[in-house]
């Protein structure tokens, strides 16, 4: 999961998109969008769109390695184990992998 901001006027899609390769760089196969959140409800008005890419290209090094502390593939069987360890601290991924294991 990748947090990134949208640029004036950049699709939420495209931001998404762009800011997974540089900071994995890995560019994201076809997209969809996954849900919506807002992770601090009546302290700010932020909206996280998530989507989900089907697949993923391997095109270089991250532009920005200080974003990403380790970069790997993790089997979605995982994960219920490694939010368990605490080891996934995000609430808006948390919420993203939530949602796509109970669909």
């Amino acid at each position: 999961m990748f947090l990134g901001g949208a640029g004036p006027g950049e699709d939420p899609m495209d931001a998404a998109a762009r800011e997974v390769e540089e900071e994995t760089g890995w560019r994201p196969g076809p997209m969809r969008p996954l849900l919506r959140v807002q992770p601090t409800n009546g302290i700010s008005d932020s909206e996280h769109h998530i989507f989900l890419a089907t697949g993923a290209v391997r095109v270089g090094d991250p532009t920005e390695g200080w974003e990403a502390e380790r970069i790997e593939w993790v089997p979605l069987s995982e994960i219920r184990g490694l939010a368990a360890k605490g080891d996934i601290p995000s609430g808006t991924s948390l919420a993203a992998l939530l949602y796509l294991l109970t669909s």
